[in-house]
């Protein structure tokens, strides 16, 4: 094998690993935009908790005591 085809053959070799690392890098993202749209869910979700929580208190102060 000539110097210019192992030459070839590690180029091949490195464009490949590039495009592998590029797709491995966009599931990443992904992945991180899909965590921190979960963590705005959930204090989104925490939120609407508490204001239930207050609602029920308030509702809880109404009723007769017996």
């Amino acid at each position: 094998m000539s110097i210019d085809e192992r030459l070839d053959r590690l180029t091949g070799i490195v464009e490949s690993l590039e495009t592998s690392v590029v797709a491995r890098d966009d599931q990443i993202e992904a992945h991180t935009r899909q965590i921190g749209a979960l963590i705005e869910l959930a204090a989104t979700h925490q939120k609407q908790i508490g204001n239930l929580e207050k609602q029920w208190q308030a509702h809880i102060k109404t009723l007769p005591r017996n």
